[in-house]
């Protein structure tokens, strides 16, 4: 039997308060109409509800989802506290509605016949309400966890891009130099080809009139 300490009781308390009250009733399942305990769950767990349920009861016993009738089914459950002997629970679930139902064995558990044995039950399901909403906290937890990891390698990626930029712009700003320096000995080189142009122009008008001298003879 799981322990109740005082911090698992002030916290059963919230989640009975926080998710609804255990509630008692004949309730019809698939083998009859039985005395039966009703809990409102935590909002947003029906997806989970169920598998959780097979993993939180196990300490007690195998629990095993009957696809005909939809329910799961613990057969000879061992719940000291509850019924000397082995217990076969039923429970269903309607949305975030759990049904739960106690055979201990030729009567099914109920507040005025077995009242440390109900208190215990309805302990039980408080206690799964409670479990449910870590589980949903936990998932939460890594779901904002998974959110800061992408934005932690967006992060890094903006440094490296930096990185990149600023190297480009050095490597620019080195071109831009180079390129000023080779438009300064552009300039230099224009101005001494330029001489040359005329001086090749002054050889040619030379060797012309030389030439005219030729033919005028």
């Amino acid at each position: 039997m799981k322990k109740i300490t005082l911090l698992s009781f002030v916290l059963t308390l919230f989640t009975t308060v926080s998710f609804g009250q255990v509630t008692e009733g004949q309730n019809y399942m698939s083998i009859g109409t039985f005395n039966s305990l009703t809990i409102v769950l935590p909002e947003g767990s029906e997806k989970d509800a169920a598998k959780e349920w097979v993993k939180f009861f196990k300490e007690y016993g195998k629990t095993k989802k009957n696809r005909k009738t939809d329910e799961y089914f613990t057969d000879n459950a061992e719940i000291l506290g509850m019924s000397s002997n082995s217990v076969d629970v039923y429970a269903k679930f309607d949305g975030n509605t759990m049904t739960a139902w106690f055979d201990l064995g030729g009567a099914y558990l109920s507040s005025n016949r077995h009242p440390e044995g109900y208190a215990l039950g309805e302990q039980i399901l408080m206690d799964f309400g409670l479990h449910l909403k870590i589980v949903m906290v936990e998932e939460e937890v890594k779901a904002e966890e998974k959110t800061l990891k992408d934005l932690e390698a967006d992060h890094e990626r903006l440094v490296k891009d930096k990185a990149t930029l600023e190297k480009n712009i050095e490597d620019w700003k080195a071109k831009i130099a180079q390129a000023e320096m080779d438009i300064e000995q552009n300039i230099s080189d224009q101005k001494a080809k330029t001489n040359e142009i005329g001086q090749q122009m002054t050889i040619i008008e030379q060797i012309k009139a030389r030439l005219a001298e030729l033919k005028a003879q």
